[in-house]
């Protein structure tokens, strides 16, 4: 399957992983009404949908609402791929090449593939997109990350996101420490409104921002 089907087909199972979620983490919705989680909550998770799709979650809570970040993983002959997907914007592919070179430098194969991948998206979930001169390419985008960076273009076309390589701090500072310091704009970009202009005109602004969680509606959907 390409990428632009792996998404697709992410999209359309997504809503098993939300009812999950809403069971799993029902005592999220009382703490967050009862405004204790000013501080935030983070919780992770794995899910495997009754069509077989593997899915890494991340679940953040605040006394402002709860949101679902999810990944789906999967192997390849190339090696593992990634894909994360929003309620707005174009998906994040991860290519294998990421993760090789990420599972790599900072965990251990002997927690299990599960594991790594989940604690790479647990790390990583939240991220700043900045155009950049990546390879010279003016579609090009480098997401700041907690562990570092990734680097891409976006293939507006598909809407697809396609990173091909990560940069841990150290080796990420010459070419792209400049914009270190945007990883501070993360929390305050989610407040800002932005038209819905479909996937492929989301602004990179926008991008990222998982699916907000509304416990009446997957009440409903039980």
């Amino acid at each position: 399957m390409t990428p632009t089907q792996v998404a697709s087909a992410a999209r359309k199972d997504v809503g098993q992983l939300k009812q999950h979620v809403s069971e799993k983490h029902a005592d999220l919705e009382r703490i967050c009404r009862m405004g204790n989680s000013k501080e935030g909550i983070v919780r992770s998770g794995t899910f495997t949908s009754p069509k077989g799709l593997q899915w890494v979650n991340v679940i953040t809570a605040t006394n402002g609402g709860t949101t679902l970040y999810p990944l789906l993983w999967y192997a390849t002959t190339g090696g593992l791929c990634a894909m994360q997907i929003d309620a707005e914007g174009p998906a994040q592919y991860f290519q294998p090449h990421v993760l090789d070179r990420y599972l790599k430098r900072y965990l251990h194969w002997k927690a299990g593939k599960i594991n790594a991948i989940r604690q790479f998206h647990k790390h990583n979930y939240a991220k700043v997109f900045q155009p950049d001169a990546y390879k010279n390419d003016r579609d090009s985008y480098v997401a700041v990350i907690d562990d570092g960076y990734v680097a891409g273009e976006n293939l507006k076309n598909d809407a697809i996101l396609h990173f091909r390589t990560f940069y841990d701090k150290m080796r990420g500072r010459q070419r792209f420490g400049h914009l270190r310091a945007t990883i501070t704009w993360r929390e305050p970009m989610k407040s800002l409104t932005f038209d819905h202009v479909g996937r492929r005109d989301t602004p990179h602004a926008a991008w990222g921002r998982g699916y907000r969680l509304r416990w009446e509606q997957q009440r409903m959907a039980a």
